[in-house]
């Protein structure tokens, strides 16, 4: 888990994703909400929603917070 990205990730803000794969490149999302274990947010590109865990390394390992 990156800590520093945890730390950044507010309801409300804007995250990317990015593991490399085509399709997979700077997808952005907007978290809709945060609690201790993780977050929900909306991918741009989807119609669902996503609860990521934050201890979840086949997430996090590609997110980046959006500034």
């Amino acid at each position: 888990m990156k800590l520093n990205v945890v730390r950044l990730i507010k309801k409300g803000g804007r995250i990317a994703y990015n593991d490399g794969r085509p399709g997979h490149q700077g997808v952005e999302a907007t978290v809709l909400e945060v609690d201790g274990r993780g977050m929900t947010v909306q991918f741009d590109d989807r119609a669902d929603t996503n609860y990521i865990v934050f201890s979840d390394a086949r997430w996090m390992d590609y997110i980046s917070v959006v500034e």
